[in-house]
């Protein structure tokens, strides 16, 4: 990628002038570009926004709940019940005499042991599915009479399950899973820790920055029609500007040693994930907003900063 020339430099910094008049100024932004082309960039690290995105919708639904009450919730149909793991939680499984009910639990780990109540009425089966190098692991429930009950244990590489098992034929499920509020949020701040670090910048003269990402815009095309709202959090974005393609969030140097937040912009009644990379000091999100949050923390620890286009229609 080559970099701007002077007459591009001069330009950009008239733009951002003009800007400055009509809203608070931000510190200065400098932009300076290497004698040498840079090598290709590595892809950048998944953050914990991407990360949740690969989840099932279901548990992309139970983070955003938590976020808003703190609670993990159960969801269920009519044949499956997906819970949060929770040791200290006996979830109530519904079973019909002869038939089977699948236990399903998290890939990877190994079931090392089951304890059954009543082992002569109940038969526990294991099982496993998918890629046979990481496998899934599974029981099988099938009680051999009606209006019987028991509790069964199960012991895995990672988790101790605590279940009580009920037959009641037409209340049956067909398959009961789990999924994991704290492995989640543990990966996701470990993923977006691991992206911070990905885009510190080079060390330079204070007031500078390397925008090796920015060095192709043009600077007459630039919006800084962007308004920034929030508590002083050491995140808080300096400005946001587009390209009338894409979106461009500076953050603060601070960003380096908090926790880097996770953007999600407005959608009807609530909010979506989005979209974006992160190159030195920028969230360059791959399309343009209206209203648009950061967001740091989970429940009453959670912090949010908005970002919102002032400007006209485009």
């Amino acid at each position: 990628m080559k970099g701007i020339g002077t007459f591009g430099i001069a330009a950009l910094a008239l733009t951002l002038a003009a800007c400055s008049a009509q809203q608070p100024a931000p510190p200065p932004l400098t932009l300076v570009t290497k004698g040498a082309t840079p090598p290709e960039p590595e892809p950048a690290p998944v953050t914990g926004t991407q990360l949740l995105a690969k989840q099932p919708e279901e548990v992309q639904e139970a983070v955003k709940q938590h976020q808003q009450d703190g609670k993990w919730p159960v969801y269920k149909t009519p044949r499956r019940e997906l819970y949060p793991y929770d040791e200290a939680r006996e979830p109530a499984v519904d079973c019909a005499p002869l038939r089977t009910t699948d236990i399903q639990l998290e890939p990877g780990e190994t079931i090392t042991d089951v304890a059954s109540g009543d082992s002569e009425r109940w038969l526990v089966t294991p099982a496993s599915s998918g890629d046979p190098r990481n496998p899934t692991p599974h029981l099988a429930i099938k009680p051999t009479a009606g209006g019987i009950s028991t509790n069964l244990t199960i012991y895995t590489t990672r988790h101790i399950y605590h279940l009580m098992l009920r037959s009641r034929a037409g209340h049956e499920m067909q398959q009961v899973a789990f999924y994991y509020p704290d492995e989640l949020e543990q990966a996701m701040h470990d993923a977006d820790h691991a992206a911070a670090k990905a885009r510190d910048p080079e060390s330079q003269p204070d007031g500078v920055v390397v925008v090796a990402a920015l060095a192709s815009l043009d600077p007459g095309v630039l919006n800084f029609s962007y308004a920034i709202s929030g508590p002083k959090v050491p995140w808080k974005p300096i400005r946001a500007f587009d390209d009338g393609t894409h979106v461009f969030v500076q953050m603060p140097a601070t960003t380096k040693s908090s926790e880097a937040p996770a953007l999600m912009v407005a959608a009807g009644d609530g909010s979506e994930m989005v979209n974006y990379r992160v190159r030195g000091d920028y969230y360059i999100v791959d399309k343009l907003f209206d209203q648009a949050v950061l967001v740091s923390g989970v429940g009453r620890e959670q912090d949010r900063v908005s970002i919102r286009y002032t400007g006209g229609a485009r």
